[in-house]
């Protein structure tokens, strides 16, 4: 009996150490990848203003339009595996909702002569649709149960957006009603948006301003207007 307890105590032993060792093998994976995230997420905010700043059509522009899609991608893809580790609802909300907006800016350059989606479009639409969904239902019950408290306005804002964005890519690419110039509209918006959305989540996760809803609206206040002027710009110069 002696001989089972001890071997009993021992094998627990060495449970217990073995989880210990993949608790810090997965807490040096998370460090690294938030470094990655830190530092992708600032690469996007630099070369984001990078592509703000030159002239569309220019070598910079594009360069610089090209290193922030990719550094979103990489944003993507690190807040999503530290928020799934930690539990952080917003840091997942916000990843998807900037990508998408990156991704479908980037997407309608090919539609500067004809909407042609392609299976990777589609892939991603019902992707960002079902992630939006789970977003809403996930915002309603939190809503139901608490009030408009926690992650509650994130999920039911980003996730209406996010709906409403989906459903009219979706609607566009089906009819493939082509409206000349319009291509270019859709990318300063949709690049716009999602270089707003990811100044907020760096504002809100880097400052401590009260009340935290000032942070929310300030990047969209701001850049809002100045979308609609580059929009109202361009339109005017190509007759959209």
């Amino acid at each position: 009996l002696n001989l089972i307890l001890f071997n009993w105590f021992i094998t627990l032993n060495d449970i217990k150490s073995s989880n210990n060792s993949i608790n810090k093998i997965m807490e040096q994976f998370i460090k690294i990848t938030l470094f990655v995230h830190v530092l992708s997420g600032g690469i996007a905010l630099l070369s984001g203003l990078g592509a703000i700043f030159t002239k569309k059509g220019q070598k910079k522009h594009i360069l610089s339009g090209s290193i922030y899609f990719w550094s979103m991608l990489l944003v993507t893809l690190t807040g999503l595996l530290v928020g799934l580790y930690r539990g952080n609802v917003f840091l997942q909300t916000i990843a998807v909702f900037s990508f998408y907006m990156a991704f479908t800016g980037k997407r309608v350059l090919r539609y500067k002569k004809a909407i042609t989606p392609n299976y990777l479009d589609w892939s991603a639409n019902l992707l960002a649709l079902s992630v939006s969904m789970l977003m809403l239902i996930w915002g309603i019950l939190i809503l139901s149960q608490k009030g408009f408290v926690g992650a509650a306005p994130m999920l039911l804002v980003f996730g209406g957006l996010l709906f409403s964005m989906t459903v009219n890519d979706a609607i566009k690419m089906r009819k493939k009603k082509f409206v000349k110039n319009a291509w270019l509209l859709d990318h300063i918006s949709r690049m716009g948006g999602s270089f707003i959305a990811t100044t907020t989540a760096f504002l809100l996760v880097n400052s401590n301003v009260q009340p935290v809803w000032i942070m929310w609206l300030l990047p969209t206040v701001i850049g809002t207007p100045l979308i609609i002027q580059a929009s109202n710009k361009w339109r005017k110069k190509l007759s959209v």
